[in-house]
């Protein structure tokens, strides 16, 4: 049963692009005319480590890049806040619970929350025409709507909750440590200081920032590619409490959305 959750969920996030609700980008990065938002300013001077650094700068890329992950995952949750063209992403995530916003750009907002199988979803008046347009039935808007991960609606919205994660951490490819390179310490714009590892591949960068002092977390990813998310890394060990919402609640209204077919 496990399985076949965990494989329900990947599902549900590769339908995040296909999905026509979420068709702000195709799935090759062209933008639509829709301007990438800015992100962060990323820390680039170059500082002498402290005398609590933990000593993840020794590492190689590759050991960088799956320790920091394997930080994240033993904190138990985190929260994942990211911008790409098509959304921006706020959630607090767990193995087995999420609960945050997204918004979706140019079509509307809405909130989500998972526990286990149980999902329940709030869509602001835009998304929820949207979603009404698409599925041929009413889908009421500022009403939480629940059903569990066979609602293929409900399915598609919570695909950015990336709870899989935790039972099967990102680990670097032989393919990907071949390519990492290592940067020197230094500090992002809130103080923190971190070791930079990053690829570079037909004309992009990205680059992953790892906490230097403290535990090692995996603090940010920068990408230049459009179709890549800007994301960080915060509220480790932070408890989820994704409990049933309170207010107007429905049952999630059979509609025939696109790519629905999740079994």
């Amino acid at each position: 049963m496990r399985k076949r959750i965990l494989s329900v969920r990947r599902t549900a996030a590769a339908l995040t692009c296909a999905a026509m609700l979420f068709q702000i980008t195709s799935c090759n990065g062209h933008t639509s005319g829709i301007d990438r938002p800015s992100r962060p300013t990323a820390g680039t001077a170059t500082v002498q480590p402290t005398g609590d650094r933990n000593g993840i700068e020794d590492l190689t890329a590759q050991q960088i890049y799956d320790k920091s992950r394997e930080t994240n995952v033993a904190a138990g949750s985190y929260r994942e806040q990211t911008t790409r063209v098509e959304a921006k992403t706020n959630l607090l995530v767990s193995a087995t619970e999420c609960s945050g916003t997204v918004e979706m750009t140019g079509q509307g907002k809405y909130e989500v929350v998972v526990q286990g199988r149980d999902i329940w979803a709030r869509m602001d008046t835009g998304l929820a025409q949207t979603a009404s347009k698409q599925g041929g039935v009413t889908v009421p808007e500022d009403t939480w709507l629940h059903g569990t991960l066979d609602h293929p609606l409900l399915a598609m919205v919570a695909g950015h909750c990336r709870m899989d994660r935790f039972s099967e951490p990102d680990t670097a490819s032989a393919k990907l440590a071949a390519q990492l390179t290592k940067g020197q310490i230094t500090v992002l714009n809130d103080g923190q200081q971190v070791v930079p590892i990053s690829i570079k591949a037909h004309g992009t960068t990205i680059t992953w920032y790892t906490a230097t002092t403290g535990r090692p977390h995996y603090l940010r990813q920068d990408a230049e590619n459009s179709d890549m998310a800007d994301a960080t890394y915060s509220d480790f060990g932070a408890p989820v409490n994704a409990t049933a919402p309170t207010g107007k609640t429905e049952k999630a209204p059979a509609g025939s959305w696109p790519n629905s077919k999740l079994h």
